[in-house]
């Protein structure tokens, strides 16, 4: 599986910040940068422009060097080869001289500048707010040892996946195996249950599992949208996941359309219904739910037409699956649009099998409908579609780790 390289990193306001430092914060920076080092992940930095330091009598390059040791350095000002941030072709020529492929690599940086470099070379962007909080784009990072934990954590994984569907149009991902009963997925099974339906537990975890996942599985690259399957309750979005998706789309171009699919009637809660003994299944779903015509294209602006269509691609994602009931109404809904839908979760109920429905009719997905019945096409194994046995381990392990992260001695 794909995983962190390399890092390309800011100087203004990410190494040092414009007039008066801070050593305090400076030598933070400085255990990243060892922390880099000794996890063998190469390292660049780049700038447009020339910076100094002892007032302006020696390079900043050369003072870093004396603190850090040798590494890439990479200033527009002193080498025309060098294209200019933010234009694409700036990260593209870090790429191409590092051989790194853009999911290799994260971009950390501070201002707009940084944003749009990192969102036209395609990259993760990882905003720095130590020295200053210039932007609102990117993911926020208070202090260089959270960006340390977000890498230790969930960029060197060797397992991302331990469920996968590929089945002509029914595509699906999970991060691990939902249980807590089994003593192997208890603690991180009870947190993300926390997480999904309280707020509580570690929810920026399981944000940055999933997003770390569908970036080192290159999955962002093949969508158009991203939306989020609604809780049971009448409404849309999830807020959990809206703010982190939202700022994950525009990394990557990608809209986040957190009221897409909306439940305009609240639907029978799964456990309700388990506790009264009572039996669910698709329709539960399927007569709940509708799709938006004109979902959210900003905070304040909508869609004037449909933003689905042939050839579209909307990654939809949900906390916890368990036969796939919610997943699949969204994914029928979705494709009435002509639209291609791949379906993620956090994670996936153990030893239950998931049902894919077969085609319906056409109808509208824009408007609500009572459906009476629908038609199992195929069970998929929860057994046969393990594709990693180590990824539930390997997930226990980091969230054990994330909860208590301390800089490596």
């Amino acid at each position: 599986m794909p995983k962190l390289k390399g890092v390309i990193l800011s100087v203004e306001d990410v190494l040092v910040r414009q007039g008066p430092g801070d050593a305090l914060i400076f030598s933070e920076v400085t255990k990243l940068i060892k922390y880099l080092k000794n996890t063998d992940t190469q390292f660049v930095v780049m700038t447009n422009r020339q910076w100094t330091t002892d007032n302006g009598s020696r390079p900043l390059v050369d003072a870093l060097k004396e603190v850090w040791g040798e590494f890439t350095y990479l200033c527009r000002s002193t080498d025309s080869r060098i294209p200019a941030k933010p234009r694409a072709e700036a990260t593209e020529y870090v790429l191409n001289l590092m051989n790194w492929k853009s999911n290799e690599v994260l971009y950390i940086g501070a201002s707009e500048s940084d944003m749009q470099t990192a969102v036209n070379g395609g990259l993760l962007f990882l905003r720095a707010t130590w020295y200053a909080n210039k932007t609102d784009y990117g993911f926020e990072f208070d202090a260089p040892k959270d960006i340390a934990r977000f890498i230790d954590t969930f960029c060197f994984r060797d397992h991302l996946w331990c469920h996968e569907i590929h089945d002509n149009n029914f595509e699906y991902y999970a991060l691990a195996p939902f249980s807590t009963m089994k003593a192997e997925y208890t603690l991180y099974s009870e947190d993300a249950r926390k997480a999904a339906k309280q707020g509580l537990g570690h929810p920026d975890f399981w944000v940055g599992a999933i997003i770390s996942s569908l970036y080192f599985s290159g999955i962002h690259e093949r969508i158009n949208y991203i939306t989020v399957y609604p809780g049971h309750k009448a409404g849309s979005g999830n807020v959990v996941m809206n703010d982190s998706m939202a700022i994950f789309g525009k990394c990557f171009r990608k809209n986040y359309l957190p009221d897409l699919i909306v439940r305009h009637t609240t639907a029978q809660k799964s456990q309700t219904a388990r506790n009264q003994g009572l039996a669910l299944d698709h329709l539960n779903q399927l007569n709940t739910i509708v799709l938006n015509k004109a979902p959210l294209r900003t905070p304040i602006a909508r869609y004037k037409s449909p933003p689905l269509g042939k050839g579209k691609s909307v990654l939809i994602i949900d906390d916890i699956c368990t036969r796939g009931y919610s997943l699949e109404a969204a994914r029928t809904f979705v494709e009435q649009t002509g639209a291609k839908a791949i379906l993620v979760s956090w994670l996936k109920t153990i030893n239950t099998d998931i049902v894919e429905l077969a085609p319906f009719n056409k109808f509208d997905p824009y408007k609500p409908t009572t459906f009476s019945n629908q038609r199992a096409h195929k069970t998929h194994s929860y057994h046969e579609n393990i594709v990693d046995h180590l990824a539930p381990g390997e997930l226990s392990e980091i969230f054990a780790d994330y909860k208590n992260w301390e800089w490596p001695t």
